[in-house]
Order: C-alpha cells, then structure tokens, then sequence
C-alpha cells in the first residue's frame, strides 16, 4: 500500500509521492482550507479593517445566503456586525491600554 500523506487542513489522506503532494498543496480545496484555518487566529482589528474595504454582497443581504460563501470577495456583514466588530475592537484596545498602566 506504501505511505500515506494526511493533510490536517483538508482532513484526508493519499497516497504520498511528489507529484500527488505537490498537486493537492496547490489545489483549490487545500488552499481555501488553509486561509479558513488561519482565519481563525486573526485578531478582530484585521477582520474589522478587511471587511471595512469591501463592498456588501447584495445576494447575501437579499436572501441571506451566496453561493460563494467565504470565497466571496464582498463582504456578508450587515451594519449591526460590522458595529459589534468595531466595539470588540475598541474594547480590545482598551483592555490593552489598561494592563500597560
């Protein structure tokens, strides 16, 4: 059977060899995969400015859903979102400017 690569982002498995490794950590599903796992870690300020610069999703506000979901390059955050972003974001900064005194 010979090894097998697992890939923690995509949660599977296959046959391990340059050409299958090198095909799927360039493919589409591997990449999106991995900039949803490090999305995570993003701190709130980064979130608030990115989603900011984008325009909304006219689909996603009209039926609240769009076909593209996280690949979408317009924003699905509503005014009441983007409001609750902003105060965790202050919040944060006042946290840190407290603990620093």
């Amino acid at each position: 059977m010979g090894k097998r690569y697992f890939c923690d982002y995509c949660d599977r498995s296959f046959q391990d060899n340059l050409h299958n490794r090198k095909k799927h950590l360039n493919g589409v599903q591997h990449l999106r995969a991995k900039r949803v796992w490090y999305d995570l870690f993003r701190d709130a300020a980064s979130i608030l400015q990115e989603e900011q610069s984008k325009k909304p999703c006219r689909k996603f506000l009209q039926t609240g859903q769009c076909d593209f979901g996280s690949n979408c390059r317009f924003s699905h955050m509503t005014e009441q979102d983007l409001e609750k972003l902003s105060a965790q974001v202050q919040g944060e900064s006042w946290n840190k400017k407290t603990s620093r005194d």
